[in-house]
Order: structure tokens, then C-alpha cells, then sequence
């Protein structure tokens, strides 16, 4: 008798070897779900919900990984640096934004373009004597990536 990785009603995570048929029952990589049964071999009956319903399904023990408890300390840790980055992207959302009404005001267009925007922030940028030919470059390489 070969030892088995989870235990009847271990709570285990779905990873990204999950069966591309279990996205029809709404399971995802990083959902949350119960050990209800040992399968055949490797396999796991697993419970879950999905919309409010109890659902069950088959799945190889490589598609699960133990569930890490984290302590309340991690767990704030996590939410702050969510927190942060929400901030982060809140912060360059509003720089940019200003930077558009900026151009606008400048320019005195009265439709925004996003393509006009790009060609006279990238001749800002060349204008710049205080920067580098590689720093204009990867200034303008950003300018063209943000879509």
C-alpha cells in the first residue's frame, strides 16, 4: 500500500498543471479546494463551489499543492504591498493623465490623439540635453510600449 500526499477533507490548492476540463466547472490555478475522496492511483476526488454550488471532480494529485497557512503578520504584510501597488498604478495613471492635459493645454488641440501625443513627448524627450542617447532611447521605448 503506497502512501498517499493529502488526506480526506485536507483543504489543497489547484496549481497550473490543473486539466484544461475543469475550467468548464469554473476551477482556476490558485482556487481553493477539499480532498473528498481518494481515486484510483494518484487521483483525488476534490469538492469546491462554483457560484454558490457544490461541485465535485477527478483530478491527478500533480494538479494539487498543499495549502500554506500564513500568519496574520504575512497576511498584512501581502495586503499592504497589494495596497502599494494599487497606489503605484493609481500614481503613474494620474502623472500620465496629467501629462495628456499638459499636451493638450500646450498644443491647444482640441481632439486628443493618442499617436500625436506619443510623436511630441518623443521629441520632448530628444529635446532633453541632460540625458543620455540610452536613457532617451529606453525613455522613448516606454513612451511606445504604453498602450
Amino acid at each position: 500500500m503506497s502512501v498517499r500526499k493529502f488526506q480526506i477533507g485536507e483543504k489543497v490548492i489547484v496549481n497550473d498543471k490543473m486539466p484544461s476540463y475543469l475550467n468548464q466547472y469554473g476551477l482556476r490555478p490558485g482556487d481553493e479546494v477539499t480532498i473528498l475522496n481518494k481515486g484510483y492511483e494518484s487521483n483525488y476526488m476534490i469538492g469546491f463551489k462554483h457560484f454558490g454550488q457544490s461541485k465535485q471532480a477527478e483530478v491527478r494529485s500533480s494538479a494539487l499543492n498543499k495549502l500554506v497557512i500564513k500568519s496574520k503578520r504575512e497576511q498584512f504584510l501581502e495586503q499592504i504591498e497589494k495596497a502599494k501597488e494599487k497606489i503605484q498604478a493609481t500614481n503613474m495613471f494620474i502623472s500620465e493623465t496629467e501629462s495628456k492635459i499638459k499636451f493638450i493645454d500646450e498644443t491647444g488641440v482640441e481632439d486628443f490623439d493618442e499617436n500625436e501625443f506619443k510623436a511630441y513627448h518623443t521629441l520632448l524627450i530628444i529635446d532633453k540635453s541632460n540625458m543620455s542617447i540610452i536613457e532617451k532611447a529606453k525613455a522613448i521605448a516606454k513612451l511606445i510600449s504604453n498602450k
